[in-house]
Formats: C-alpha cells, sequence, structure tokens
C-alpha cells in the first residue's frame, strides 16, 4: 500500500494532497502540521476515507523520524527555516523527499547526496512552480540542445484584477515575497555562479491576453540549477520574477528607504523592526479583492543543434477556476509536487541521492509522462522553437 506524508498545511500542502487523493496517486495520505486545527478542519475538508491526519513538531526529531518511517514519500511544504532538519529526518527515516523549497540561507542540499545515496533515497529539492516546473522545463530545453548559452526564467503570480497602488495581491507569504525583493539572486553569469542586486535587470515582457504587458527583474529563484546550470552548460542563466507594469520601482523605492530592514530602529522609545512594521501595514492592503489570479511562467533556453544556433520556449499562463479550492499559484505549485511524488512512488523516477529537477527530466520518456499529467491537470505548457534568427518557428 502506497502512501504520502503531506508535511506543512499551509497554503500549499492541501493543494498537494488533493491532488494525491483525486488522481489515485497514493493510497493513503497522512497531513501533517503543527497546528491540530488546520490538521483536523485539512482532513474534514478533503474527505476522503484515505487521509488521516496527525500533528508533528518539526523541532522533534524522534516524533518526525517515526511519522516519515510509515510512509513511502514526503511531500514537503513546510516553512524553508526547517530545510535543514526535514532533509536529515528522511535520510534517517530512509523514505523518499519532494519538496517545494530545497534551499535556504547558508544550506547546500547537494552536501547530502552521499547520506541520501547511501540511505538508498532519493531526494528532490524545489518540486514548486519555481523552483520546480521551470527547472524541468530548463533541463529538458538543454538537453534537446548540443550545446547550450542561456537561459531565462519569466514567472509570476497576479491578481487577475489588480488594484492601486502595489497591483499586487499576495498568494503565498508576505515575508517571503520581501525576502525576494531583498536578498540577492543568484544568477550564471559567463559560467559562474554568482550574486546580483535583486529587482535588477528589469525589462519587459508580453504574456498573451488578457495579461499582456508586464515587467520581469531578478529575484533568487533559480533553485537548485544556480549550483547545476554551469555544469549543464549554461554561459548565463536567471530567473526573474513577473509583475504588472511599475510594481518594481515602488517596492525598490520602499526597500531603499529601509522598510524592507530587520535592523530595529527607535520609534517613542520602543524598538521597532522596519521589516516588521511593512509587513502589518502592507498584508490588508495585499490582502483586498477577490483570490482570481493568474499564473505566468516562461522558460527560454538558447545554444546551439547541428552547428546552428536554435532554442526552446516554453510557456504557460493558467487562470484561477472557482470550480477548486485554491487558486492558480497554489494550485500550479501543489499539483507540480504532487505528480513528481506520484512518479516516486510508482518507480519512474528511479534515481537515488539528491537528484534535481532539472536532471530528472532530461530525460525525454519522463518529460513526456510529466507534461502530459500536466496537461490533465490543465496546467498547458506549450512549446516554440527557436530558430537562427531567435524568433519562434512554431509550436
Amino acid at each position: 500500500m502506497s502512501s504520502v506524508l503531506v508535511l506543512g498545511l499551509g497554503l500549499m500542502g492541501p493543494a498537494v494532497a488533493r491532488d494525491l487523493l483525486k488522481f489515485e496517486l497514493a493510497d493513503r495520505v497522512v497531513l501533517a502540521d503543527l497546528d491540530p486545527e488546520r490538521v483536523g478542519r485539512t482532513v474534514e475538508e478533503l474527505g476522503s476515507g484515505r487521509c488521516e491526519g496527525i500533528v508533528v513538531d518539526l523541532r522533534d526529531r524522534r516524533g518526525l523520524v517515526e511519522a516519515m518511517g510509515r510512509v513511502d514519500v514526503v511531500a514537503g511544504a513546510y516553512p524553508v527555516a526547517a530545510v535543514r532538519e526535514v532533509t536529515e529526518a528522511v535520510i534517517e527515516a530512509g523514505v523518499h523527499l519532494c519538496d517545494l523549497t530545497g534551499s535556504a540561507e547558508a544550506f547546500n542540499i547537494f552536501d547530502y547526496h552521499e547520506a541520501a545515496l547511501k540511505a538508498g533515497v532519493a531526494i528532490l529539492p524545489g518540486c514548486g512552480l519555481a523552483p520546480g516546473l521551470s527547472n524541468a522545463l530548463v533541463g529538458q530545453g538543454a538537453a534537446r540542445l548540443d550545446r547550450v548559452e542561456e537561459g531565462v526564467i519569466y514567472v509570476g503570480g497576479l491578481p487577475a484584477r489588480p488594484l492601486p497602488p502595489l497591483e499586487y495581491r499576495v498568494v503565498f507569504s508576505l515575508d517571503t515575497v520581501i525576502e525576494e525583493y531583498v536578498a540577492p539572486a543568484l544568477i550564471v553569469k559567463d559560467g559562474v555562479t554568482t550574486e546580483a542586486p535583486a529587482l535588477d535587470g528589469l525589462e519587459d515582457v508580453v504574456f498573451p491576453q488578457p495579461v499582456g504587458r508586464c515587467e520581469a527583474f531578478l529575484t533568487y529563484g533559480l533553485g537548485t540549477l544556480a549550483m547545476t546550470g554551469p555544469e549543464l552548460g549554461f554561459r548565463n542563466l536567471a530567473e526573474k520574477t513577473v509583475r504588472y507594469p511599475g510594481h518594481r520601482d515602488k517596492m525598490a523605492l520602499l526597500r531603499d528607504c529601509g522598510f524592507f530592514s530587520t535592523t530595529p530602529v527607535e520609534v517613542d522609545g520602543a524598538a521597532v523592526v522596519p521589516r516588521r512594521l511593512a509587513a502589518a501595514v502592507l498584508t490588508p492592503l495585499l490582502q483586498r479583492g477577490d483570490p482570481a489570479d493568474v499564473s505566468v511562467l516562461r522558460v527560454v533556453v538558447r545554444g546551439e543543434k547541428n552547428g546552428r544556433p536554435a532554442g526552446w520556449v516554453f510557456e504557460m499562463v493558467d487562470f484561477y477556476d472557482p470550480s477548486v479550492p485554491e487558486t492558480s499559484m497554489a494550485r500550479t505549485t501543489g499539483y507540480t509536487c504532487s505528480i513528481v511524488a506520484g512518479l516516486l512512488l510508482s518507480g519512474r523516477i528511479r534515481a537515488r541521492g539528491v537528484a534535481p529537477l532539472e536532471r530528472i527530466f532530461a530525460d525525454p520518456g519522463l518529460y513526456a509522462e510529466f507534461h502530459e499529467a500536466l496537461s490533465r491537470r490543465g496546467m498547458v505548457v506549450r512549446e516554440s522553437r527557436l530558430g537562427p534568427g531567435s524568433g519562434p518557428e512554431g509550436t
């Protein structure tokens, strides 16, 4: 009997669980979170006899390992700060892991490759939308070329009906959003992984209507590609966040004025952390409007094929579906993870050790299965070939 532990029941975890149940990817789904009320509510909402809920504290190593030891795969939707604890626990428990982050400051997932190999487990870091689907598309694009040169990932979650002044609505943790605007972006430049200031590299991008013209700027979302990009042959590789025009300059102003700083300042005799104050002020502003959202993803890979310039463009525009209880961002993130978990359970993914998606889905057969599974969920990835003139040749 196959089983999956969904670890973390915030915005993304329930989407992972719902998809596992709907497509019968696992015989049993265990829902785990620190909050017992959240566990009970999610079990009730899913309404399936094939799922159960447990309370798990990520700081309790023994309890965490015991919970993991009763399943085949852990699908991680936990806070990024817990990535080290969870990674070490799955190795100790001897179970596979696919998670939504796989990275954190001062943490290198590849440091656990040998230990995971010895334990006979697969660790697939960053299995969401980006990192995740974006990495898979970069890997597949590179595999179709004889030599790769450059790549760019454009990705963003946008409100379907944006409201001023920021033209944005929070679809996941606001603190995570702020960190994207502050933390240096890891990019590959001239074949070497290096840092670039967040919000740099501003450019216009256009997506099919009704999305239209947007802007894109550097953020730190390459995930494992920051390390594997040079190995794949990329001279230049970056990830850029997509927003509606004007958003970047407004956030840069707040950042540069110190509102995103974590250094306390004194206000009327009290120590105040500017970022916490900014989050408190911005959260209600960025929660206005209805939940309808749009997820956009474009991956461009360029290089050579048969001695001539060539490349591929992969593009997905996914709209909020009011018939399901998740935002587009939750679906595209959570469903990518559940599909990967299903491929692990079925034995289609046989890699062991730390196995990033850009390597896993370089295989054309496995990528075709992945692509078809996405399409069944309405996540349609369209492909265009780039010719010598860098324009699309076909779809």
